[in-house]
């Protein structure tokens, strides 16, 4: 249950976006093309300087925001070591160049290169900026105000409805999941074997199952009894201000120095 809570906490993340920071008051549609941009530029840097740079921005960008930067990265580099250590594992290993030590045994040996371990260092900073930049995102921003944004630009209107559905099934699910648990501890008596423990996980998890089933059946009758037709309507407009447009511009002069810098080679590589 510790557990789901934790989940829970690190799913929820618009306790910032009430915040008077600089980005919670920008329009989401332009954060999400800057932030987009800032995807794009991390992923075509191939310099240490480009790279250091998209770093100190979105620092930047997270302390005008008023978001604590201790929650920030760790937020933003929980999942990184885990994704990158399976992507860029052989890098160190495959790349040729200097060597900088050797692991063997019985005679058979394998070389760790500086120039691999350069590259795999390289890929797992493109990566941190990238969910840096996604986390910021969404850190800034109403989940609601977001999925208004996605709407306005015309993406597939499934996509849309299936990312609101699941971010709001989300909570409902934990919730109904410790309640589950607690009502299995209270019935409990004494210790269980290991056994029992998984049969029990087994049930509780084909419960959810159903339970999930059951519930978006009522959910999309009740959504059908109130008109819904496949889309849905927002209330709210979006109106892009001096602010906005001045964030914008400035964002993407940033992005043209650095994919200037990668041009002209400025940068170590």
């Amino acid at each position: 249950m510790g557990l789901l809570k934790a989940f829970e906490d690190a799913v929820y993340t618009e306790k910032f976006t009430a915040v008077n920071g600089m980005l919670q008051g920008i329009d989401p549609r332009v954060k999400f093309c800057i932030f987009l941009a800032f995807i794009v530029v991390a992923v075509a840097a191939k310099t240490v300087t480009s790279l250091i740079i998209m770093f100190v921005v979105v620092t930047v960008f997270t302390v005008a925001s008023k978001i604590p930067l201790r929650y920030f990265f760790l937020r933003a580099t929980f999942f990184i070591p885990i994704f990158a250590a399976v992507i860029v594992l052989p890098l160190p290993f495959i790349t040729p160049g200097t060597t900088l030590t050797m692991i063997g045994y019985n005679g058979n040996f394998i070389f760790i290169t500086k120039e691999g371990v350069y590259k795999a260092l390289q890929f797992a900073f493109k990566i941190w900026i990238c969910v840096a930049s996604l986390t910021l995102l969404v850190l800034t921003t109403r989940f609601t105000t977001l999925i208004h944004a996605m709407e306005r630009f015309k993406i597939p209107r499934v996509f849309v409805m299936m990312t609101a559905v699941t971010y709001r099934f989300i909570f409902l699910f934990i919730n109904e999941t410790c309640r589950i648990l607690l009502a299995r501890e209270a019935r409990k008596v004494g210790k269980e074997q290991r056994i029992q423990v998984m049969k029990s996980l087994a049930y509780i998890i084909g419960t959810l199952f159903i339970r999930a089933y059951e519930r978006g059946e009522r959910v999309y009758l009740a959504m059908t009894a109130r008109a819904y037709a496949g889309e849905t309507r927002s209330l709210g407009k979006m109106r892009c201000g001096a602010r906005d447009w001045v964030f914008g511009v400035t964002s993407v002069l940033i992005c043209l120095t650095v994919l200037l810098i990668e041009f002209l080679h400025l940068g170590s590589v």
